[in-house]
């Protein structure tokens, strides 16, 4: 079949195009709704190889490995406008499943352009999570559960793995009998939120940070459990074998899910549980075609509730690029996707429509590939269209990179400064992006809270751990917030900053910003050291010194208004802007475009994922994919961001294309 003939297919049902004229000529009718608020035909501009995916049969199982830029988000919405225009039931719908809303709003948005509805029932196009939690685990699993609801309500109630246990201490009530040991050597509880079992590993898991994960068969022969176990054995004989600890953490799960709670995690486990039963045929009756976009982030649990879908009935599409998987903290796996798909009906999309030539050949030889082509741009920077520049301290970086954008009229483009770590986000962010009055740094922490912005609040928690500390003897470095070297839980020390700036702007004097440096300091004196006390019991079981008295730390020569400062009124601080360019983590961009990124590399090499050279040139696995995502993220202009180079090194990055920017500035 021709394009031309798959184009007067697709236009046939989705906006009843007559047979007798071309796509084009049917976009030139200026009464077709659908139409006039394009500048050309929707369909007439896609590809062969995408206008032959929408025509494929749903009944099928398909992979669609589609390279970066190559609109796949674009062509799924063509796709399920196409399905959706000829469906006929009232009782069934297919399921377009996301890993975002914001990918979920692009689709329904393309659905619209294409269909010109606004009402898409009886189908489902959202975020995967919604959809296992709404139709697959709240309907029936208090039925597995022994849950008996709270009045009358049989939802289970979700708890993120984050949870504070310190404002929820009722999370106590489901603690495993098995401790987890720090590298500080303290024995910690381990919590039913912050556990889980993977299907495809068959093993148990548990968070022991935001994204720090060990493996329960891991963690059982580890020396720390090793020398719990015998401490156990003392009075419990014959006990703490694998078997016995695996059972403790089910049976702590168990536990949390009778009473009505789960997590995200849970919820796939607990779907697998469902499907696994009659329920299943019903919930795959009621969507026999699921399509999944982004399938390369799927996890082991994930893939689990798929495979238990498709064998109740349904037909699985998954879309992606296994080449853009770099989600390892969430338990993803590439190879374990690659097994999933291999008896699937295979298509391809591998022409780049986002980037210029030279970055798309770039990326290519980055990831080790010949797929992608591009097909539609020249790069407005020419030959230039790959740079690099060395830096002493990152942030040097980025004014290079707004002089260059300068020279080049590309400042007021959508351009992005991309990181590994959030740490070098905040870091760039606090040295570019703000400069506050550093003589009274517990003030302008209070006013920085009060506006509350997550940057903000971050920046007054450093500020207000910052003079605090010096109160407390000081700290010797200010990372975690300048906690002082004593005390030993650097969470409870931001918990205690948290708390002393709530309860300073509970004040009525300390929250009066219209008042003299002097005044404030004046009301500080009788006040703040009974706020310290008052929230020190946070910190006190972990504090060394253990006999501090907060009040007294507040006296004249601790706490003085700052030199020329005593009759001024404070006022609002100045926030200065420096930085016009926004930063974001690698792993945020992915989905998205710009027309130019610079992509900071880490200094240290033993970082995870973020060395240009051990990780995105020289590395393997996630390492590697985590470049690739960030170099395929601009239309005209990438620029790394890179350590002093030694001279082989210069002339390792420049044999791939690279150009100095000082050659251009």
């Amino acid at each position: 079949m021709t394009k031309e003939e798959y184009q007067g297919r697709i236009a046939k049902i989705i906006c009843n195009k007559p047979e007798e004229i071309t796509c084009e000529e049917c976009h030139r009718v200026i009464n077709r709704d659908i139409c006039k608020g394009f500048t050309q035909c929707r369909i007439s501009e896609k590809t062969a190889e995408q206008l032959e995916y929408v025509m494929m049969p749903t009944e099928e199982n398909v992979f669609l490995k589609a390279c970066a830029g190559s609109g796949k988000t674009e062509v799924l919405g063509l796709k399920a406008a196409y399905e959706i225009k000829q469906w006929k039931s009232y009782n069934q719908g297919i399921a377009v499943l996301t890993f975002t809303n914001d990918a979920t709003n692009v689709i329904i948005d393309r659905i619209k352009q294409f269909t010109n509805r606004n009402n898409t029932y009886p189908h489902y196009i959202g975020t995967l999570s919604s959809f296992v939690h709404s139709y697959i685990v709240q309907p029936f699993v208090y039925k597995l559960q022994d849950f008996k609801g709270k009045d009358g309500d049989f939802s289970f109630r979700i708890i993120d793995r984050n949870l504070s246990i310190y404002k929820n201490h009722w999370l106590e009530m489901y603690e495993c009998k098995v401790s987890y040991r720090d590298s500080q050597g303290r024995w910690n509880p381990i919590l039913a939120h912050q556990m889980g079992y993977d299907f495809e590993k068959k093993d148990f898991y548990f968070y022991v940070g935001k994204n720090k994960m060990e493996w329960l068969s891991e963690y059982y022969a580890s020396t720390a459990m090793q020398e719990f176990i015998q401490s156990k054995r003392v009075t419990s004989k014959g006990f703490w074998e694998k078997e016995y600890v695996t059972k403790c953490f089910l049976n702590c799960k168990k536990e949390f899910w009778r009473d009505g709670f789960a997590t995200f995690d849970d919820f796939n486990y607990l779907a697998a549980k469902v499907l696994s039963k009659d329920m299943g045929k019903m919930i795959a009756k009621r969507f026999p075609i699921i399509f999944i976009d982004e399938c390369q982030d799927l996890s082991g649990n994930e893939l689990k509730v798929l495979r238990l879908l498709q064998k109740q009935g349904c037909s699985i599409h998954c879309i992606g690029d296994l080449n853009q998987s770099i989600y390892e903290f969430k338990r993803v796996e590439p190879n374990e996707i690659t097994e999933y798909v291999n008896g699937y009906e295979k298509k391809g999309l591998n022409v780049n429509f986002r980037s210029c030539k030279e970055i798309v050949d770039f990326s290519e030889k980055l990831i080790g590939s010949r797929e992608c082509i591009s097909v539609n741009k020249e790069s407005q920077f020419g030959d230039n269209a790959l740079l690099y520049i060395e830096y002493e301290n990152p942030e040097e970086t980025i004014e290079k990179y707004i002089n260059l954008l300068k020279k080049y009229n590309f400042i007021g483009r959508d351009n992005r400064i991309l990181v590994r770590q959030n740490s070098l986000r905040l870091q760039l962010e606090n040295a570019t992006c703000n400069d506050y009055d550093e003589k009274e740094p517990l003030i302008v922490a209070v006013q920085l809270w009060e506006k509350g912005s997550q940057q903000q609040m971050s920046s007054a928690l450093e500020l207000a751990g910052r003079q605090i500390s010096r109160w407390f003897g000081g700290a010797h470095t200010k990372t975690n917030y300048y906690c002082p070297k004593e005390i030993i839980s650097v969470f409870h020390w931001r918990i205690f900053l948290m708390n002393v700036l709530k309860d300073i702007l509970q004040s009525k004097n300390l929250s009066d910003f219209g008042i003299t440096y002097g005044k404030w300091h004046e009301y500080a004196r009788k006040e703040l050291g009974e706020i310290l006390e008052k929230n020190y019991s946070v910190l006190a079981a972990y504090d060394e010194v253990g006999n501090r008295n907060p009040s007294k730390l507040i006296d004249g020569k601790n706490f003085r208004v700052s030199n020329g400062n005593g009759k001024v009124i404070i006022g609002e601080f100045n926030e200065k802007k420096k930085n016009i360019i926004p930063i974001m983590t690698i792993h945020k961009s992915k989905g998205c475009t710009f027309d130019s990124t610079l992509v900071i590399s880490s200094k240290n090499a033993k970082s995870i994922g973020g060395h240009w050279k051990e990780h995105w040139l020289n590395g393997s696995g996630e390492s590697k994919r985590i470049g690739y995502v960030a170099s395929t993220r601009a239309r005209h202009l990438l620029v790394w961001g890179v350590p002093k180079l030694k001279r082989s090194d210069r002339d390792l990055i420049e044999s791939y294309g690279f150009t100095n920017v000082e050659k251009l500035l």
